[in-house]
């Protein structure tokens, strides 16, 4: 691809990602970039805990680029570079929000299916044990005690 627009994202993403990346409470974020002829997309890739993945995707052709909204309901088409590292960066800010909530249903999941309060404690204890394999889907100090403070209000402390 001729146009200047695509590598100029790809620079100001990579910047961008840089800060979030490898972070666990970011999914272990990572910046995936595929290109052929005419076209480019880049994806924006990370984990909830467990390790679901999730992504971001951009595409980029005829010298536009297209991505969805926070609500992944409707698609924003600009061509824009800066304007699509702002959309994104906005993103990337929800990501430790995401990952909560999911944690909070898996819980309530949990409960529902019949779990004890114990069994749910080690459920999560073997979430934050993943970091040493699965580093995106494991669990933050920050995230276990918010996950246990969540089980205790849902299990009558």
């Amino acid at each position: 691809m001729a146009d200047e627009q695509w590598p100029a994202l790809q620079k100001q993403l990579a910047e961008l990602v840089s800060g979030y990346a490898g972070r666990v409470e970011y999914g272990n974020l990572r910046l995936e970039v595929y290109e052929s002829a005419n076209e480019g997309r880049i994806a924006l890739a990370y984990e909830t805990p467990g390790g679901s993945t999730n992504q971001f995707g951009i595409t980029f052709t005829s010298g536009e680029f297209h991505m969805l909204d926070a609500t992944a309901e409707h698609e924003i088409v600009s061509p824009d570079p800066a304007a699509v590292t702002a959309h994104m960066a906005a993103l990337l800010a929800g990501i430790p929000e995401a990952r909560a909530g999911r944690l909070r249903q898996d819980i309530d999941q949990l409960l529902q299916d019949g779990s004890t309060r114990r069994e749910v404690l080690s459920e999560l204890n073997r979430l934050m044990r993943l970091g040493t394999e699965f580093r995106g889907g494991s669990l933050t100090v920050d995230e276990l005690t918010a996950a246990c403070r969540f089980l205790y209000a849902r299990t009558g402390g």
